[in-house]
């Protein structure tokens, strides 16, 4: 009988240890919120596309709140190169990008950069 005694103890105290841990995790996302815990929902960043320029330099095509811009990236810094403002292409980047929204959430942030586009500096 003791051994379903201990056993008995050691199971409730690991479902209080792990009753502990996920109130304090529960408390933790709830002060600290999304600054630090990852949040599900669409990303406010989308890379529509990237191209190597370099060792360690790209050149890539985001698209931040409904606006399309070029950038710059070295291991160190990141250049606003340009922005896309022609209507229609910028409807067009988004449409072609829109499948790799899905595979982005994967890890996979490669793509066609696009030619044609309007920059401006």
């Amino acid at each position: 009988m003791e051994i379903w005694e201990s056993v008995v103890r050691m199971v409730s105290a690991l479902g209080i240890v792990l009753a502990l841990i996920m109130g304090l995790l529960a408390v933790a996302r709830s002060s600290v919120g999304r600054r630090f815990l990852p949040v599900s929902g669409a990303p406010l960043v989308h890379i529509l596309g990237s191209g190597p320029l370099g060792s360690r330099k790209h050149v890539m095509v985001v698209a931040v709140a409904g606006e399309v811009f070029i950038l710059g990236t070295t291991p160190t810094d990141l250049v606003p190169l340009g922005k896309v403002t022609d209507p229609e292409q910028v409807k067009r980047l988004m449409a072609n990008a829109a499948p790799a929204f899905t595979a982005a959430s994967s890890g996979d942030h490669q793509g066609s950069v696009q030619e044609g586009f309007r920059a401006t500096r």
